[in-house]
């Protein structure tokens, strides 16, 4: 974890913005080709024929459950729940079993969907409805699967006949989809995002954009993603087809798995400060759900810096780093959350909250400054998984206090305090260059699949210690 001396601060000073936290089918066309296929389709002799596979395949689907509803009556001439439950999870190619009767009851059969009413009314589509696999330890890692009853929720929906009547039924829908991570495991994933890699155990990594969609499915260890020029600047054109399979185009964040009972702060004995008071609390509710949240996988950075703003030869001092003009094309743009990218580099708790606020706002995703909680829950998260870490240790993964190796990108040695820097490596010139350490500048800082969770800069996080009034926000890491 990032600290100082083995402490945590509170500062008032302009620092540097967090890690960012969320709480957060494949149509195949079957193209038919032939000379003879066509003629017959012309004459509409195989649709007819589709048509009359479909509605056999229906009526056998309806009988099961018609037999199944009959055999549920009781003694009164009353549907039984009991026995419904029992026969009708006695069904061949039931899709779901049933836990618990409730109407209009819902099922599945043969890819068929019939609902059963209270009084043994059964009604039912003669269309097929999509249906996923459940998650088995035989399931390929990145297959979308069954959304577990307790991830959906049930809002009333309302319906007006043609009569005038209204009617209220509760229409059960998930705003997440749920993929295996190859290890029995299953993982909600946003709309809008998409599963690259890595399991529960070692991180599971998404990304906003598709083209990194399953891109190291079945892989434990996911790498950073960027691939390098020369200079220590990120390749974002002319790709070779190798270079495009090893990158990763989206922003990515990673699945901490934690129940509500796990989701607390943890006193490491370190703090140097009044422990930071509690905060709002919506993303409980998520976590009730989830069994857990997604964080940001690097340190926030920004695309709007680039080498056309910045001239890295001219080695910039001490004086060019502290500027306020100079350290205003940080806090400018949007924030990403990407490998070989600059960091949000000297933003105050204020633009940190805004710009985390703005990252996404949707439906489906709220994105925000990771808490306190959540930087525990996943220090501990690391811990579940290697139990020789010593979360005591300021040497671990501090970018300043351990020397490096296989480093990539401009690179700096910063000092939190006054904005310092030296320079820690030789260009091909042979001169030494002011640079920049961007996110992701090492492999030797990542843990679960997360990198720049010690080290580099300081974090801010959404907690204040004291009250908001006098200023005192809350700084994790190094």
């Amino acid at each position: 974890m990032r600290i100082i001396n083995g402490k945590y601060k509170v500062l008032k000073d302009n620092n540097a913005i967090t890690l960012i936290a969320l709480i957060i089918t494949i149509v195949v066309l079957l193209i038919l080709a032939g000379i003879s296929v066509q003629a017959i389709t012309n004459t509409g002799l195989f649709e007819k024929t589709r048509q009359a596979a479909q509605e056999s395949k229906y009526a056998s689907a309806a009988e099961k459950v018609a037999l199944a509803v009959n055999a549920s009556y009781d003694s009164t001439g009353k549907m039984n729940d009991d026995y419904l439950k029992e026969n009708v999870n006695k069904i061949d190619g039931l899709n779901k079993k049933v836990d618990t009767v409730t109407y209009d009851l819902k099922i599945v059969v043969d890819g068929f969907e019939f609902t059963i009413s209270e009084y043994g009314k059964i009604t039912g589509e003669k269309k097929e409805v999509a249906t996923l696999p459940d998650n088995t330890k035989d399931t390929d890692a990145g297959t979308n699967v069954r959304v577990p009853d307790s991830w959906n929720s049930q809002n009333v929906k309302y319906i007006k006949t043609t009569d005038g009547t209204e009617v209220t039924t509760l229409e059960t829908v998930a705003t997440v989809y749920a993929v295996s991570d190859g290890q029995n495991n299953t993982v909600p994933v946003p709309n809008g995002f998409y599963y690259v890699g890595g399991n529960k155990k070692s991180g599971v990594v998404i990304s906003d954009d598709e083209r990194d969609k399953n891109k190291f499915a079945g892989k434990a260890d996911v790498p950073a993603g960027a691939v390098y020029n020369s200079d220590g600047t990120v390749k974002t054109e002319n790709l070779s087809n190798e270079e495009q399979a090893q990158t990763l185009f989206g922003n990515q964040f990673v699945w901490i798995p934690c129940t509500v009972d796990n989701y607390k702060k943890t006193s490491f004995g370190l703090q140097n400060a009044s422990w930071e008071k509690n905060t709002d609390v919506s993303e409980i509710k998520d976590i009730q759900k989830y069994e857990g949240f997604y964080i940001g996988r690097y340190e926030a950075g920004t695309s709007n810096l680039t080498s056309n703003k910045i001239d890295f030869s001219k080695g910039y001092s001490t004086s060019d780093w502290t500027n306020t003009n100079f350290r205003s094309e940080f806090v400018t743009g949007k924030i990403t959350c990407k490998a070989g990218e600059i960091p949000y580099y000297y933003s105050d708790y204020t633009t940190a909250i805004t710009k985390a606020k703005e990252m996404y706002s949707n439906n489906f995703v709220q994105s925000g400054l990771v808490t306190g909680t959540m930087w525990d829950v996943t220090l501990n998260y690391f811990k579940s998984q290697d139990s020789s870490l010593d979360l005591t240790n300021s040497a671990w993964g501090n970018y300043n206090d351990t020397t490096l190796v296989n480093c990539k990108g401009r690179y700096i040695t910063v000092n939190s305090s006054n904005g310092s820097t030296s320079d820690i490596v030789r260009n091909a010139d042979g001169k030494s260059h002011y640079g920049i350490m961007t996110t992701a500048s090492s492999e030797s800082t990542k843990k679960c699949n997360i990198y720049d969770m010690a080290g580099n800069l300081w974090e801010w996080t959404e907690e204040i210690a004291y009250d908001l009034s006098n200023g005192n926000y809350m700084l994790r890491g190094r």
